[in-house]
């Protein structure tokens, strides 16, 4: 608690001193050096399109430009693990006119409703309940059907999130899940799944990209992009790919490190009101 209410107070003297500007100019000036490598000169790469509007980071742009070339069929979504919806990865899609799920037993459920009394019962539907492999199904199918398509499923569920993503039935257009950026690009690892375990802050969550990869091809998805901090991985309905994307789907070329460092050029500089 001490530490978190110091960090709270050197971040706010920071921010209205030089030293936040400065750091904000060279996280920006490394962020383009990084865009510029060879690795990103390919036109079709998403992460060329990303930028932020409520999205932690470049997913909101990167996940436009994955519709641009899909196109987009009920304009709706799900996100499993959404904290205050304020900084995730559908209330860009909720304010753009979409309407979807969203699941967390962390919310502040009042606080929510408040926030987002002008789209809750009208395009949003919130769940505070603690997500698990059994009743996953269960409480998507009390809001949708099989007769629904899904145009988006995005899911950030801590430990659980490879065990929880590896029992949903339904078959979106696009998913969105964290992966756990430590293991590189070749090794497969799943973390213990545990219900009633919370996420600590430590490097045991989740599964590495090829783990994800491989099970997703199996559900019939590609990997299509990883976001430029290592963070989500972005995977397409097989039927939807087209010569739009890089022809080469592997957790090899897709892979990104994790460079968390880099959400200060990310950093929202006003209050977020919805």
């Amino acid at each position: 608690m001490i530490k978190k209410i110091l960090y709270k107070i050197l971040w706010f003297i920071g921010r209205h001193t030089r030293i936040h500007l400065i750091n904000k100019a060279l996280v920006e000036i490394n962020y383009n050096n990084i865009i510029k490598s060879k690795k990103y000169s390919e036109p079709k790469n998403l992460i060329n399109f990303g930028f932020k509007v409520y999205s932690q980071s470049d997913e909101d742009g990167i996940l436009e430009e994955i519709f641009k070339r899909i196109g987009i069929s009920q304009k709706k979504f799900i996100e499993l693990g959404v904290q205050d919806g304020k900084e995730c990865n559908t209330t860009y899609l909720l304010k753009s006119g979409w309407s979807g799920l969203w699941v967390d037993m962390s919310t502040d459920e009042n606080k929510l409703r408040l926030d987002f009394r002008n789209y809750i019962k009208e395009n949003l539907n919130f769940k505070k309940e603690r997500i698990t492999k059994k009743n996953v199904n269960q409480i998507i199918y009390g809001f949708y059907s099989d007769n629904d398509e899904i145009d988006l499923l995005s899911i950030d569920l801590g430990i659980n999130t490879y065990h929880i993503l590896s029992e949903i039935k339904v078959n979106p257009r696009v998913i969105v899940t964290e992966y756990n950026a430590k293991l590189r690009d070749k090794i497969e690892w799943i973390a213990d799944y545990d219900e009633k375990k919370q996420w600590s802050g430590d490097d045991n969550f989740g599964a590495s990209l090829n783990s994800f990869k491989i099970m997703l091809e199996k559900k019939g998805y590609y990997l299509v992009c990883c976001n430029i901090i290592g963070v989500n991985a972005f995977f397409v309905r097989k039927d939807l790919i087209n010569s739009e994307f890089i022809n080469d789907f592997s957790s090899s070329y897709h892979y990104e490190p994790l460079k968390l460092w880099l959400l200060k050029k990310f950093e929202v500089e006003q209050k977020i009101t919805i």
